[in-house]
Formats: C-alpha cells, structure tokens, sequence
C-alpha cells in the first residue's frame, strides 16, 4: 500500500521524515493521528501503512529505523512474540508483539535492543506464587512471598544468563557430584543472588513509588514486585500496562543512549517508530489503552524517544476533541516542533483530518523517486569517542615517560669528555609526502620508488610517476621543478562511470613534454632542465588546500620550485587550493575554463579558451541547425556549471532560441518545482528531451561528463529504441567528455557509441587521433600546454635573473607576456596570459562521437570557428 498522492503529501511526508530522521535529544515527541470521512477512501489507513515502508532501504530491508506496525494479529501458530500469548492478557500481548518488532528492525551497525526492565516486568506477572494454604507449600507454614518472589525472578535471570544457564544445566546433571553443586552455590550462586536482588531493588525503585501511588505501599522492588502479584484481578489489570509500558519507555531511552564500552554498537538517538494504520482494528481496545498511558506518563515528564502515527475511519470521539488540521498545516506544525522556544511546550497530539481530492502526478512521482527516509548513521568517530579520550591521554603520558627515559639514560651514560660519534637515527616513515585519506592516497610524490598514489600495479598513474622518477633522476645540474598539482583520483565510491580521472590524461601529456624538453635543454644551454613533482588533492579536490599548504612548504624549502600547473578543474575548490599556495607562486591551468578562476585568483592563468568561448562554439550548433528551443543540463551546485550554463543561455536567448531550464544533477531529484529551476529525475529529464527532438529543439550537456551515460541510456530508450526506425537522431551538445572519449578502458555500457538514437558532439581542444596510440586527445594535448607555458615562463625568467628562476620571477614574466612556441607542439603556439584575441584563436573544435567502436571521433572535428 502507497501513500496517497494527495495535495501537499510532500510537504507533510518531509515534515515527518525529519522528526524521524533527526536525533530526539529527550525532545517531547508528538502522537499524530490521522484521520478521513467514513464515506470516501481509507487514505488514513493508507498513508500509515505507505509510511511503513519508507523506514526500509528497500522493500524487505535492512530497515533504516526501528519500527512497528500494528495490525491484525497473526494465527496462533504464526506467533513469535510471546510463545504462549494470553488471550486474556491483550495489553501485555501488544507490548511484546512491539518489542519484537524493534527488535526485529534494528538498523545496521546499532546491535540488538535489550530491554531489561520491560523484561524484569514480565518476570513479575509470570512468577507463581505460593498459596496462602500450609497444606499447599509442602511444609509445615506458608512459604514466603517475597523469597519466593525473589527467587522466581533470579530463576528467569540465571536462564537468560548464557553463563549461569549453561552451569545450571550442568549441575542438573546426575553424574557430577554433589560437592561441585555446593561449591558452585556457596562460592558463586548465593552472592550473585544477594547482588541480583540489591540491584533490582536500586534499578526499580520508580515501580516500588507507582505501587505505593496506587495504595500498594512497598519498601523495595521485589516487595513491590510480590504486592502486585498477590493483589486481586482487577488491581493487576489497572497498573501492569503502566508499569510495563513505563519499564519499555525507560528501556528504550536507554536504547539511544551512547555507549561509552561497547564502541562498535553504534546507538542511534533517532526514535523509534509506531505506525497504527487502523484504531479500529482487533487490537483498538489495548492500543487505545497504551495512548492513554503514554499520555499520562508523558504528562509526569517521561519522554520516550517514541513517535506514533496512527489513523482510524471518522472523526475522534473525544470528550475533548485537538483541533484537526489539513495536511499542510500539520506539515508547518511538524517543521515548527524544533524552532521555538526551550521552554516552549511542543504539542502532544496532532489531529490531522485528510480530505479525498483528486490525485497529483507530480506527488505520486516524487514520492516513487524519493521512497525512504534519510536518517544520519552514527559516525565511526562519535561512536568510538567515549574512550578514545581516556585512550589518547594514556597514550601521552606513556609518550612523555618514554621521552624523559631517554633523556635520563643521555644524561646518565654521556660524559662532557665523551667524543665518541653519534648519529641521530630520523623516525622511518617510508612515505612522508604522501598519506591515505579515506579511500585514496593524496599528497606530494618526492620519492624515487615506491608510494605511488594506487594500489593497483596495472594503472597509467602508477607507470607516469614511475616515468616522471626515471626522467627526473637525468636531469643534470642546475634545474627547475614544476609541481603537477590536480584531482589524479577517480571518485572512491564508484558513483559515476569515470575509471580514469581527466587529470591523469593531462599528467601523460605534460610527461611526454617534459621528456622532448629536457632532450632539447642538453644541447641548448640557454635552456634549464625541469623536473616535475605529482601532487594529488583526491577527487574533485576533496584534499586540495591541505595538499596546496603541503606544496608551499615544500617550496619555502626547496628553492628549485617555481611554478605549479594542472589544476584541471574548475571548481570553488580549486580557486581556495591555488589561493592557499600564495600569491607569489605562479599556477597555470591545463583544461581549465571557468571565467571566474583568473578573477579570483590573481597568480592563475589560463592556457585554453573559457567557458564564454565554449558557450559561443555550442551556441553556434544550435543556431546553425534554426533550433527554436533549448534544453541545458546542469549541476547547480558545480560552480563550472552553472557559469557555463549562464553563458549559454545568454548566448541561446540573444539568437532569440528559448530556452527551457531543468536542473540535473543526481537521481533521486528535488521535489519538482522546489527552487526556480525544474527539478527532474532521468525519466522526466530523457522525455523532455525527446519532445524538444520533435520540436525542433537542442540539448545542451553542461554537467560533469562522469554522467553522461546515465543520461544518454535513459535517452535511448525513450527516443531512439536502437536507432533503426526513421526519425533523426536526437542531438546533443556536450562540454565535458573526452575522458570517456579518449580513454577507452570504461564500463561497458558507459560506451558512448552503443547510443546510436544519439547523435553527440562535444567540445575539443584538439582533434589528434587517439584511437591508435597511446598519446593524443583533448586532455593529452592541454596537459603539453601547462607545461610548456611553466617551461617558457621558467626559461625567460631564467635567462632575466641570472639563473634563478624564483616563483615571483617566473610570476612577473608572466605577467609580461610570455610567448609558448617549441619544438614540442609547433601547431600549437599561443601567449600567456591569454587576451580576448588569444582566447578566440586558442584550437577549439566540435565533435561527433561515432557511432562504431572501431571509428575515431577526432576525424569529425569541426573548428570552433564554423560548423559542418
């Protein structure tokens, strides 16, 4: 059963998911009961039993909260809660059919739910106790009530004990001994059961104050405990659902508590859940009972971390009715629960009447997309913190007492005339530039063998920095050190279909660069030989300012480096690492093109065009084609993004081409229409794509070309089928992809030309084959460019301060215009930094991904400057 698609089911489903989603931190949670006109569809019993199923990570589990669902009680044989159910009992039969539940659906990493005083609760109404008749006891007087109390509930504990049950057992045997029993008795048995007791009586000393409130005076537990048992029928019938329910109540705030010994149970503080879809049902008259005992003993100040969703047909009978809201009103009340005051009572009870309307499509998509809730798992940190304090502080005052042993055995064994050698022995660290950070390793490499940036053996990165240590180990005498700084990591979590990040592609070209270079710097003097140092920040630049702060102190002390390049991406991020390496050291971008990184950072320069140059060359395609509509695809949280997608619809609205906005990013998406732009997930975003193809329309790819082929898949599916029938291909015109185009090893379906209902053309910034050799590609081509825009820089500010070459050197010779034109590239001049001409001029091309596998998409090149 779903939750109904109704009008503003969005905004109360979130409301609800974020009482359930957020930690309790002892807050006063709220009963909400839903409830519908007799007359029309059973949307309260709907919705709390739709709801249901958003507390699992999928239909069957694992389950994302504890939670349980009251409904119609299961056949005898199919009973797992209690195993002889009293019929007579139905309250104490529905708390245990709760605990059950809870224990059944405890999420990951949280341990099992014990509850010990709930436990020790059904102990006291399950013990038999002795008549009052002599004749009965089997002795000459009646039996005590307390001890035989006492030893009922030791009884219970000893079986549940592994331990004590299994000596028990032990012990029944006939061929042991009867001196192993007393020894086992006097030694072990008869002071566990005095502590056994003492600790009830401490434990329970809240039960012993009920059963005095309820005019059962007792001193202790255990003779309260007897009171109880010994009490009339109906005396029992009135005070056990309290008592259990308060014994559950205290057991489950427990439950969430932290747990300080026991750091890989992972204790949640998020409630736990009830979901009651019918108050009518075969268990209304006990469940109705636990409401009114959860209302009072919330009034006594007893805050459960319990939240409790329950609808019922007809409007409450209550003497005293809540006053019933709609659907958005409960939503705003729900939002407003954490926002006020400390001293603030939250409401107890939320009544919401659900009114049948007609159902929204755009409410029952979303509630498909987006069909569980997103609780928070307790960190791996938070979890282990209760004793990594006491650790860490144990292992300081160790580290101090071994420091000044070794400074009393210096001073006790060395003598002022003592001139026999000493060599200090530095602490091994085979790896000191580079470190793991999660799933990666980041850092800078300055070794010669060894601590590579991956695990695997059979991986470019790994053969280039093994080239780049053999290239760097022939440079001879005075030298220059240009440091590769950029994302060399492909995402950790396998979320998109990248297998090798644009970076690599980029290092390969500036190692081949650095190889012709040096060749050409031993026969020309006026040249200095340059070696390069790999610095890797983790994907997006997950570790770039602390690996940019690594470069800077390498660079205060190794007075050979001056220049750093790669960066290639465009990304706030990228913009705080360069800022973080100072403004005295000169960075130069390989791939990078967004307009905003020269602006905020003022030691960067570009070597390719930027994303306004882009924008006019995709721009251009759809002009061509008379395109009466556009789509543009885009991550508003990239930032590169988001300015390129800016600069294409200026350009597409200024050739008066309409443009239609929706946001993609990940799936699930927002709630559609939630904040300007369309959110839509692929199905939506691929239909919409196919209705602009028949209209004439033009879609613009401004993403991340990681997921790309998730779109392209979708779009082949709901356009194309497999390319055969006779409508055109549908055009798409992409910025960032030639990792997927150039790299061949990727995810089989991640193959852009298994897409042949799609005709994609993506930008270039060169149309040298890389079908048949190693080196060549877009990537290849902008990773030579850095480095032979830091090799020129380097070389004039060589040749201007007599041979030093400083960061600020090369800096201000880059500031007053430096020609790249070598041998290394010689189709490939251009001048630093790079003006709007430079920009305009700057190879720029427009390519058609094939269709065949065996086809290379650089012959379907057009330049920037006109179209084919």
């Amino acid at each position: 059963m779903s939750i109904p698609s109704l009008a503003h089911a969005i905004d109360f489903v979130e409301a609800l998911d974020a009482q359930v989603g957020q930690p309790s931190h002892g807050r006063e949670l709220p009963v909400i009961l839903l409830w519908d006109d007799e007359s029309g569809p059973a949307h309260a019993s709907a919705f709390v039993s739709g709801y249901a199923g958003r507390l699992t990570e999928n239909h069957d589990g694992p389950y994302l909260v504890p939670r349980s669902v009251v409904g119609p009680p299961p056949p005898p044989e199919e009973r797992t809660g209690s195993p002889h159910p009293d019929p007579s009992r139905p309250d104490v039969e529905l708390l245990e059919l709760l605990v059950t539940d809870w224990k059944n659906t405890m999420p990951r990493h949280t341990g099992r739910l014990r509850v010990p005083a709930f436990q020790v609760c059904l102990d006291v109404l399950d013990a038999r106790m002795p008549s009052s008749d002599a004749a009965e006891s089997g002795a000459g007087a009646p039996r005590d009530p307390h001890h035989v109390m006492a030893q009922a509930l030791w009884t219970a504990w000893e079986q549940r004990t592994p331990v004590l049950g299994a000596m028990g057992q032990a012990l029944g045997n006939a061929a042991l001994p009867g001196w192993v029993a007393g020894i086992w008795t006097v030694v072990l048995s008869w002071p566990l059961r005095v502590w056994h007791r003492g600790r009830l009586n401490r434990r329970m000393r809240w039960y012993a104050r009920r059963m005095s409130s309820a005019g059962l005076a007792a001193r202790d537990f255990v003779q309260a405990a007897t009171r109880l048992r010994t009490a009339d029928a109906d005396q029992q019938r009135l005070l056990r659902m309290n008592l259990l329910a308060e014994a559950l109540f205290r057991d489950l705030s427990e439950a969430v508590g932290p747990s300080r010994f026991r750091p890989w149970r992972r204790r949640r503080t998020w409630p736990f859940v009830l979901l009651v879809p019918d108050l009518t049902g075969p268990q209304a008259t006990a469940v109705e009972q636990f409401l009114q005992v959860h209302r009072e003993l919330v009034a006594q100040g007893v805050r459960p971390p319990l939240l409790i969703l329950a609808g019922r047909r007809g409007e409450p009978a209550d003497p005293d009715p809540v006053p019933a809201l709609d659907l958005e009103q409960a939503a705003a009340t729900l939002r407003n629960l954490g926002s006020g005051p400390t001293n603030t009572p939250a409401p107890r009870r939320i009544t919401v009447r659900i009114a049948d309307g007609p159902e929204q499509p755009d409410v029952a998509r979303h509630l498909k997309l987006q069909a569980k809730v997103t609780p928070r798992e307790v960190s791996a940190l938070r979890a282990h913190a209760g004793w990594a304090g006491p650790a860490l502080a144990l292992v300081l005052l160790c580290s101090v007492g071994f420091a000044c042993r070794d400074q009393v055995r210096a001073i006790g064994s060395t003598s002022a005339t003592d001139d026999r050698p000493h060599s200090a022995q530095a602490a091994h660290d085979p790896c000191p530039g580079t470190r793991r950070a999660g799933r990666e390793i980041v850092g800078v490499d300055t070794e010669t063998e060894g601590c590579y940036f991956t695990s695997t053996e059979d991986s470019l990165l790994r053969d280039l920095q093994d080239r780049i240590r053999s290239q760097n180990a022939e440079v001879e005498g005075n030298h220059r050190t240009v440091v590769f700084l950029a994302p060399l990591t492909a995402d950790p979590q396998a979320r998109t279909e990248q297998l090798v990040p644009a970076g690599v592609l980029q290092l390969q070209g500036a190692v081949a660069a650095q190889k012709t270079w040096n060749e050409q710097a031993l026969v020309n003097q006026d040249k200095p030989m340059l070696k390069i140092l790999v610095a890797n920040t983790g994907f997006a630049f997950g570790r770039g300012r602390e690996v940019a702060r690594q470069v800077r102190r390498l660079a205060a002390k190794d007075a050979t480096l001056s220049a750093v390049i790669g960066i290639t991406q465009s990304r706030q991020e990228s913009v705080d690492a360069i800022n973080d390496l100072g403004p005295g050291m000169p960075v130069i971008g390989a791939s990078v093109t967004g307009d905003f990184m020269a602006q905020e950072a003022r030691n960067f320069f570009h070597t390719q065009p930027t994303n306004e140059r882009m924008a006019e060359v995709m721009a251009r395609r759809a002009i061509d084609r008379h395109s009466r509509k556009a789509l543009i695809i885009y991550d508003r949280e990239d930032r590169y993004s988001q300015e390129l997608h800016d600069d294409l619809a200026g350009r597409l609205r200024g050739a008066r081409i309409s443009v239609e906005d929706p946001w993609f990013a990940q799936v699930p998406a927002p709630r559609p229409g939630s904040d300007g732009a369309t959110a839509l997930g692929l199905p939506d975003l691929a239909d919409s794509i196919c209705t602009l193809h028949k209209e004439h329309g033009t879609t613009f790819y401004a993403a991340r070309g990681s997921q790309l082929p998730k779109v392209l898949a979708e779009v082949q599916n709901a356009c194309g089928g497999d390319g055969t029938t006779k409508s055109s291909p549908v055009p798409v015109i992409a910025s960032d992809v030639n990792t997927l185009i150039d790299f061949k090893p990727v995810p089989e379906w991640a193959e852009l030309y298994k897409y042949p209902a799609v005709n994609l053309y993506y930008v270039s910034f060169s149309d040298k084959p890389v079908l048949n050799g190693p080196e060549g590609g877009s990537d290849y081509s902008t990773g030579q460019d850095s480095f032979r825009a830091a090799a020129a820089a380097i070389t004039r500010a060589y040749a201007e301060s007599g041979g030093s070459a400083s960061p600020s050197n090369v800096l201000q010779a880059l500031r007053g215009h430096v020609v790249v034109r070598d041998g290394i590239a010689p189709d490939r001049p251009f001048t630093l930094p790079l003006d709007r001409q430079e920009r305009t001029s700057r190879p720029i091309f427009l390519c058609l991904a094939p269709h065949a596998p065996t086809v290379d998409s650089h012959a379907h090149c057009a330049p920037g400057n006109r179209t084919k």
